[in-house]
Formats: structure tokens, sequence, C-alpha cells
């Protein structure tokens, strides 16, 4: 683990070695803090910012999404901590580690050492991370849920046991699936791919509310386009910009389906505004985050690439068929009226960015798997296998052979008398390692 440009090689970054983080392991607090005296300023300074004094804690800093947030958050002059298991490797971060405000903690969200020892001292949590896109999700079952669902029930047990004020959690608007009129915050959910369903599941434990009084905010992105230090180019707009410009040739699918678009860049300003809002205005709210300017067909957007990149090259559309149901239109009116926000990056616009940068040389072939959600996923299941049977066994032990994997999914049925330990035991077990953790340090 890399903090910073200041690490000094033990694997424990900004560290004093002894595995307490930046303390000098003579006595902690009640809640897992290293005492300390207060000083004047910080007597006198307002609890409101107060607050703000830790780093934000960026988790899934290192992806597609995060970095922007990273890049703007520190062009703020804040304090960044970054969470991530850099499966996109160093690259994608590179451009922050020499910046005295910025820290790297390289692990997964589901790891409770390397959670606990990331939040340590965090004035806000952005959780971006877990698995993200249909295709992606579709892999594993189990996989997915371990990433997506768990990951955000043991965030929110960490948030209370650290002292965490803000958490803003990265939903999606695909959790209003199919739906024929335009939809806002107010409207029914309608998730129908298990990656929507656990948007869904996730925003409604983080909205039960964390012990204490963290100020929880979720935030329904719309289908981001744009560039990024980890480029995409499994995303509609990316893809067909990426086909435009290579192939001379855009595959459309589905091109009557609507769907809402918002620009990375937007995003990342989105979460940001978040956090400097009063965080009572903020506190159980949900936000969709884009434009209404930006709400389009499939079938305008491809024809929006085409008209953009035909100005270098002759571009063809070329329809096939389309499994893909989702349908729908979302209201941006409320981000607008409560935040003032708006996109300021519209779709002309990134599709330029992304063009220009194909002439520059940034991006390898776009068919690289490095680029696509999907093609990583099925990279990195093996080791989620490997890596979590251990922290199952001894549950996959008691039950008997209904579960091979320790999440209730494997073949046979258990004996009814430990049915319970199969529904809840895997996440019971780490989540009871939270405590240990923050006294730990």
């Amino acid at each position: 683990m890399k903090r910073n440009g200041n690490g000094n090689g033990n694997g424990h970054g900004a560290t004093n070695g002894n595995g307490r983080g930046a303390t000098n392991g003579n006595g902690h607090g009640a809640n897992g803090r290293p005492r300390r005296k207060r000083g004047l300023m910080e007597a006198v300074r307002p609890p409101f910012l107060r607050h703000r004094v830790g780093p934000v804690l960026v988790v899934g800093g290192g992806g597609y999404i995060g970095t922007h947030v990273v890049e703007q958050l520190l062009a703020q002059g804040r304090r960044v901590r970054v969470l991530d298991p850099l499966m996109f490797g160093w690259e994608p971060v590179q451009d922050f580690l020499a910046d005295p405000r910025f820290e790297l903690v390289e692990g997964d969200a589901t790891d409770v050492v390397k959670l606990i020892e990331a939040m340590h001292g965090a004035s806000a949590v952005v959780h971006l991370a877990g698995l993200v896109g249909d295709p992606a999700c579709g892999v594993d079952e189990s996989f997915t849920r371990h990433a997506n669902v768990f990951a955000t029930h043991l965030i929110k047990k960490a948030v209370p046991l650290l002292g965490v004020r803000r958490l803003v959690f990265a939903s999606s608007c695909s959790v209003y699936g199919i739906n024929s009129a335009e939809v806002n915050e107010t409207s029914e959910v309608n998730p129908v791919s298990l990656y929507a369903r656990t948007k869904v599941e996730s925003e409604r434990e983080l909205l039960l509310g964390p012990d204490g009084d963290c100020c929880v905010t979720v935030l329904r992105f719309a289908t981001v386009f744009g560039h990024s230090r980890r480029p995409r180019f499994d995303l509609v707009a990316n893809l067909f910009t990426a086909q435009a410009v290579n192939d001379g040739r855009i595959t459309l699918m589905g091109p009557s389906q609507w769907r809402p678009f918002v620009h990375v860049r937007d995003l990342a300003r989105a979460a940001v505004a978040v956090l400097d809002a009063d965080p009572e205005r903020m506190r159980g709210q949900v936000f969709n985050v884009g434009d209404r300017r930006l709400n389009m067909t499939i079938g305008q957007l491809a024809r929006l690439v085409q008209e953009t990149v035909s100005r270098a090259r002759r571009v063809e559309v070329v329809e096939l068929p389309s499994k893909d149901l989702r349908n729908y239109a979302v209201s941006f009116e409320k981000i607008r009226r409560e935040l003032g926000f708006e996109a300021e990056t519209l779709m002309e616009t990134g599709i330029d960015e992304i063009v220009a940068e194909f002439s520059k040389g940034t991006y390898g072939h776009y068919k690289d798997p490095v680029y696509s959600n999907l093609a990583m996923t099925k990279r990195a299941l093996p080791n989620f296998r490997r890596g979590t049977a251990h922290l199952y066994e001894p549950v996959v032990e008691a039950a008997g052979p209904r579960s091979r994997d320790g999440l209730g999914n494997g073949a046979g049925p258990a004996a009814p008398h430990v049915e319970h330990v199969l529904d809840a035991g895997p996440e019971d077990r780490l989540v009871a390692g939270l405590g240990s953790a923050v006294v730990l340090l």
C-alpha cells in the first residue's frame, strides 16, 4: 500500500509501521482515535467546519468517475484519500501521487482492515465502488452482490464507528428500468437488471440511516460519457464514438430507447456540490444527476456521433436487434432547483473530446479488455472466489452442503436448524470484525 510520495516502504504508507496509521502508539480514546490536545483555533471553529478537517475518502477513487472526483476535490484545496484495489493499474491515479494532500490505500471496500484504515479520520465518504453496468454484473451474482450490496453494508456499519459525518452514494438512473413517462425522484423504481437491483438495495440500506449522525445523500447518475484517466468504451456514447473514429461504422441497437446522459466531469461536480452544501439540506435526499437537455434516444445519439465524426471521415450506422428493454427519460429539476446544478459539458463537446484523445494516441484499441467492465470483471472473478473462500469456509462447514461459496448460492438444501447461519453468517462474521479493527487503530 502506498499513500503518497512520502511512504516509508513498509506496507503502511504514511504510518509509523506499527499498524496504527498516523499515530504515535501512545494511547487511544474510546472511539479508537489517538488522543490529542485541541488547539485554540480548533476550539473556536464552528462545528460544521470542524467536521471538514479530515480528508474526503473516495471509495473507488481510481475508477472512471472517481479520478474526476479526486481531481476536483484536490483543486478545491481539500485533502483526499482513495481506497481502490487498482484493478486497472496505477496509471489512473499517477497524476495525484506527488500531491501532498493525496493519500492512497490500495485495497477493496469489502476488506474490513483496509476499509477501516482508509476511513480512519475521514470527514466524508464518497462511495463509488462496485461492479458497474448490466453486462459486468451479470457475470456472477455472488460477486456482484459482494462488491455492491455487501460493500455498501460494510461502509454503512463503519461510518458511525469512525465518526464520519457525510456519506455520498453513487446510485444509477437504471433503477427506473422501463417507464413510458418521464420519471423523477418520487417515481416508483422498476429495476430490470441485477445491477439496478443492487443499487435499489444499497439505497434502501443507506437511507434507513447509519447509526449516529451521518448525513447520507444518494445520487442517481444518468448514463455517463466522456474522457477519463481510466477510459471506458463499454459506455454507449463512448463506444459509438470509438466505432465511428476507428471503424467508420456504428452498430446501433434499440434506436427508439430513451436514455438520460451526463458527462463524467459533471457527475464529479455533483458529488462535490453535495459535499459543499449544508448537510441538513442534503440529509436523506435522493437526486437524479444529469440534465434534461441530454435526454435522447439511442438512435438520436448515433446520428449525433455520425454527424460529428463525419467531418473527418465517412461513417455509416448499421442497425441490429436489441434485447435491452430499458427505456426511461428522467427529470433533473430537483438537483437544478436545490443545488443549481446543470450540465456544463453537452454531448457534442464530449464526443469531440474523445475524438481528440484518439487523435493524440491516448488510447489503445478500444476493444482492449482494459476498457471494458465486463472483460475486467471476468478477469477478477477467479481472484474473488479464491480470496473469499477462507472467509466463508466456517459458515459453509456449519451449514453443510447448501452453500458452496458461503453466500447462499451453492447446491443442495441445508438442514433447517442452520438456515439462519447461512442467511446472515458471512456478512455478520466480517462486520463483527469492524469493532476490533477500530480498536487496533
